[in-house]
């Protein structure tokens, strides 16, 4: 039985996901050379997937990789050897010169578990229930066509070149490229749901991602610089399915919840590129990190350079993994969505 199969199975173990969608993901995302797993006695105890992808950051485009499919054999848990697994991806992605770790804990309670391999919260996300009546634009809407985006129609291309044009100008947001887009859909459509665009003049102006449930719309990406038009697409939907609000997950709320999170992978390459950008000075002192003990020692931003060592006469802030990856991404609002967890 080949590598592939065997985490299949564990897979089923360990998750509710739906045959549809195991098959789904592992013929569309899996891929060997990025699984990461465990093998005791000729077969696979525990696994995860290292899915790459791009985060903007500063103006430039990090390298990151996602963290998805992490399970351990029943049997297995609680005996360190996901931590072990974290520990050896971790020092695969340095290798490979990612920059960043990213997660969704499957559960509340995993935050914490994650917290003791260097992870911060950092990606948050807001929850708002919207209703048609709340919706009214009035004269606004005859303006606007909306119609659904199959799965590799002759739309898909306007709705990717939308899409990426607005992921790419949002600071701190985890980027889809053109293979992922088509990954997304189809997920979207498995789980019953249906993309949908704004054309106005013939011109796309607006995209939501959305699934029907039982008492409401989900909508998992709303996606426009105008309100009025992502208003006319969630009012267009609750009457098309028939649903009396609607959920709406994003990042213009004014509650936000903590979703995803993260883990510095390569410091003195982080600091090298933060160097070019950085008009302050910035000393710090990075302890504790065994999984990559390379990332340890003075990382020192000076005067536009970086120095890698301890600097005399300089005041430093000792910093755990944990602590510097949220110290990188304070102010900044990192965003993450549509990522098939």
């Amino acid at each position: 039985m080949t590598i592939k199969e065997q985490v299949k199975i564990l897979w089923k173990q360990c998750f509710h996901d739906t045959d549809e969608f195991i098959d789904f993901y592992f013929r569309k995302r899996y891929a060997d050379d990025l699984n990461s797993y465990v093998e005791t006695d000729g077969r696979v105890i525990a696994a995860l997937q290292r899915i790459p992808y791009l985060l903007t950051y500063e103006g430039m485009e990090m390298p990151v990789a996602y963290i998805s499919g992490a399970c351990t054999e029943p049997s297995y848990r609680n005996k360190g050897v996901m931590r072990h697994l974290l520990a050896e991806a971790h020092r695969r992605m340095y290798r490979e010169g990612i920059m960043f770790s990213t997660l969704i804990p499957a559960e509340e309670w995993l935050k914490g578990y994650y917290a003791c391999s260097g992870y911060a919260t950092c990606f948050s996300q807001t929850k708002k229930l919207l209703t048609a009546y709340s919706l009214s634009v009035d004269n606004f809407s005859p303006l606007l066509k909306i119609v659904e985006i199959t799965p590799g129609s002759a739309l898909c291309n306007d709705a990717y070149r939308f899409f990426y044009h607005f992921q790419s100008s949002q600071e701190a947001y985890i980027q889809h490229d053109w293979e992922d887009f088509h990954i997304i859909l189809t997920d979207l459509h498995l789980s019953g749901g249906a993309l949908w665009g704004a054309y106005r003049d013939n011109v796309l102006q607006g995209l939501c991602f959305c699934v029907p449930d039982e008492s409401l719309l989900k909508i998992t990406e709303l996606v426009s610089t105008e309100k009025e038009v992502k208003q006319v697409l969630v009012d267009y939907l609750l009457s098309h399915y028939h649903r009396p609000q609607a959920e709406c997950l994003g990042r213009e709320g004014e509650v936000f919840y903590g979703l995803g999170m993260a883990r510095i992978i390569h410091v003195e390459a982080m600091f090298r590129l933060l160097a070019k950008k950085f008009h302050e000075n910035l000393y710090i002192k990075v302890e504790g990190d065994e999984a990559i003990p390379e990332n340890n020692g003075w990382h020192n931003i000076e005067d536009g350079c970086y120095i890698n060592g301890r600097m005399e006469e300089r005041e430093y802030r000792v910093l755990s993994i944990e602590e510097l990856t949220r110290l990188l991404f304070d102010g900044k609002h990192p965003y993450m969505s549509l990522m098939l967890n």
